[in-house]
């Protein structure tokens, strides 16, 4: 009986082992994914912060020629 056990404790080792080397396999392959995740998030940061200025003045631009246009027909409305 005591083989038993003892043939039982060595397969959970064993699979245990295999396991923790399969996990370090992963993280292996992982971590070059995660660095490429963050080196593209970066681009996109950088990229967000130049666009946004860009397009607020754009925006900005828009509204003053609609609030213009709007200044113009009310002007021809009370005339």
């Amino acid at each position: 009986m005591a083989k038993e056990s003892n043939s039982k404790e060595n397969a959970v080792v064993d699979a245990l082992r295999r396991l923790k080397d399969e996990e370090v396999e992963l993280l292996a392959k992982l971590k070059p994914v995660q660095e490429a995740i963050g080196a593209l998030e970066k681009i996109v940061d950088k990229s967000a912060k130049k666009v946004r200025p860009s397009s607020a003045s754009k925006d900005n631009a828009v509204e003053d020629a609609s609030s213009d246009e709007s200044a113009q027909d009310a002007g021809a409305d009370s005339e």
